[in-house]
């Protein structure tokens, strides 16, 4: 849906699925009809996470204590009804729904709010249909519904655990970076001993996707991209590059020696650029390119437009921002704010993110970085093969 970013009021929904897996509804009244999940406004001055809690709590009255994020889903928009008095301010609500999992007693006390639910019900995933809710808001609804229960799901836990590494940390062009948290350890409860077994896993997982890719596809290419700030703080990103090439088929993937940001004395970004392009059949991983430049926001419409032309070819590119903790920064040793970098940071994701998602990844502990990246690797090749082993696909 095209619309003004300002036109749309920003809006948290809340699907909160308790051991059951039974979802969490509401009604206005007694007698009413539809359903509506747990949302509410963000404040100008909230995050979206700290909106999501707020709304809950006035809404149900469950505390933030007995609830856990397991993935989000952004961008989904509605417009207003022509009779709603909001029309005046906006068109309608842009809406980042969560999915969430109640973690609380089993017999829950509900405090119905005086301007929103009177009513509670927990209903089962698997009897959520797109009817049982309002009509206007009901093509948001049916992605949501897709997204985090799609019909016929065998096993809800393992899609859950998929949605969580990738929708967790995906950054969208209209995302912001105060939804993300650089300390953030929710994919993992273990510890680095833990994630050090994980890892022995995830390595074969991809190795065995980039296999089955070379049979599959074998023109297929693809780009692994790692990018951090300030950008002279070049050892977080060799690091990451070092720990995640080893998770590769080393046949099937090429990593280029780290030469560090070497800008050209004509201006042009054109070298950093055709590196960027791996050869067919090749997994081409790179802690250098032409987003740790100094050029990077005054050239971001020609990198844009690079990506979209890497997407008509069908290549396919993760991009991963090394996200850090205000300590860190401190550390660093860089020029200006922590608010700096988070507004650097948020330019340069948003002006880049239309073609392909960045995913930002919470880097104060070094091995849940690594622990995420892999796994999101490992999640996103394997849904590549399931695309491909497709009766219709282009590579088959």
């Amino acid at each position: 849906m095209t619309k003004e970013q300002h036109a749309y009021r920003k809006n948290v929904a809340a699907v909160i699925m308790d051991v059951e897996g039974r979802v969490l509804l509401g009604r206005k009244k007694e007698d009413s009809r539809y359903y509506h999940f747990p949302q509410g406004g963000v404040g100008r001055k909230e995050s979206f996470e700290e909106a999501l809690w707020r709304e809950i709590f006035e809404e149900t009255g469950l505390h933030r204590a007995q609830l856990r994020i397991l993935a989000r889903l952004a961008g989904l928009s509605y417009k207003y009804r022509r009779k709603n008095k909001k029309r005046l301010k906006w068109e309608g609500q842009e809406q980042t729904y969560y999915l969430i999992e109640y973690t609380g007693e089993p017999e829950v006390h509900f405090a119905p709010s005086s301007t929103e639910f009177s009513v509670f019900e927990w209903v089962h995933y698997s009897q959520l249909t797109p009817e049982i809710f309002v009509p206007f808001k009901r093509e948001v609804t049916e992605d949501v519904l897709r997204t985090f229960f799609p019909v016929g799901i065998k096993d809800l836990q393992a899609h859950i655990a998929s949605l969580d590494t990738e929708m967790r940390y995906c950054f969208l062009a209209d995302s912001s970076m105060s939804d993300f948290t650089p300390n953030d350890r929710a994919l993992f409860l273990g510890d680095k001993a833990d994630a050090k077994n994980q890892m022995l896993d995830l390595q074969m997982r991809i190795t065995q996707a980039q296999l089955t890719l070379a049979e599959l596809a074998p023109n297929l290419r693809i780009l692994v991209l790692l990018h951090a700030l300030p950008v002279q703080n070049e050892k977080r990103r060799v690091n990451a590059l070092r720990r995640l090439a080893s998770q590769f088929d080393t046949i099937l993937t090429r990593v280029p020696r780290y030469v560090g940001n070497q800008e050209q004395g004509d201006g042009t970004l054109l070298p950093d650029l055709t590196r960027m392009v791996p050869a067919e059949g090749e997994t081409l991983i790179l802690a250098d390119s032409p987003y740790t430049s100094s050029r990077f926001v005054s050239a971001t419409e020609s990198i844009a437009s690079f990506e979209k032309l890497m997407l008509q070819d069908g290549m396919c590119v993760f991009k991963f921002f090394l996200h850090i903790t205000p300590e860190q920064w401190d550390k660093s040793g860089a020029e200006g704010t922590y608010e700096d970098y988070t507004r650097a940071a948020q330019e340069q994701l948003a002006a880049s993110a239309e073609a392909f998602p960045w995913y930002v990844v919470p880097s104060d502990k070094k091995w849940y970085r690594d622990y995420v990246i892999a796994s999101i690797m490992a999640q996103s090749l394997e849904n590549l093969v399931q695309e491909y082993e497709k009766p219709d696909s282009p590579g088959v």
